[in-house]
């Protein structure tokens, strides 16, 4: 590692330690390992060192920490939402578009909202059909997904309880 100026080989020990802990918790972008480290109290040139440092030995990929958080996330998530957190992670719009891109032919986001608005049914069973409709419609841009794939996908929850009546 280079040397960092004001900084002994003891602080530089335990700055990439914490910075190691984190990364054992759970994947982080690198902006995110940033930002933690920064809140700890580290120099900016020393985060900047172990960062890359990292980053160059492979503990830390912002372009696989983007592939596998979209594909775990679009489970239940829009693709909208999934991207604000990307973004809120310091993930560069366009490596989120790439992922994207790659993982777009195996998502089917209509058949994502159709199996959550069918979890939900049973909770607004006895409301009415409107009132139901715009829960659930809420609900769903809540979790991120765009009204033109709910519209398309609620008129079908609509029937999915009359039998019960």
């Amino acid at each position: 590692m280079s040397d960092v100026p004001g900084v002994d080989e003891d602080g530089r020990k335990k700055a990439k330690s914490y910075a190691l802990r984190l990364l054992r918790t759970r994947p982080r972008t690198t902006d995110e390992l940033r930002r933690r480290m920064m809140a700890k109290g580290y120099a900016e040139p020393l985060v900047s060192v172990i960062v890359a440092d990292l980053a160059g030995k492979g503990f830390c990929d912002d372009a696989a920490f983007t592939r596998v958080w979209l594909r775990a996330r679009l489970e239940r998530l829009g693709f909208k939402r999934v991207a604000r957190e990307l973004k809120d992670k310091g993930i560069p719009a366009d490596m989120i578009g790439r992922a994207w891109d790659a993982l777009r032919g195996d998502y089917d986001e209509a058949e994502v909202v159709r199996a959550l608005v069918a979890q939900r049914m049973g909770r607004y069973a006895g409301l009415d059909p409107e009132k139901r409709n715009r829960r659930l419609t809420d609900y769903l841009l809540r979790r991120g997904f765009t009204a033109d794939i709910i519209y398309k996908v609620i008129p079908a929850g609509r029937g999915m309880d009359q039998n019960r009546d």
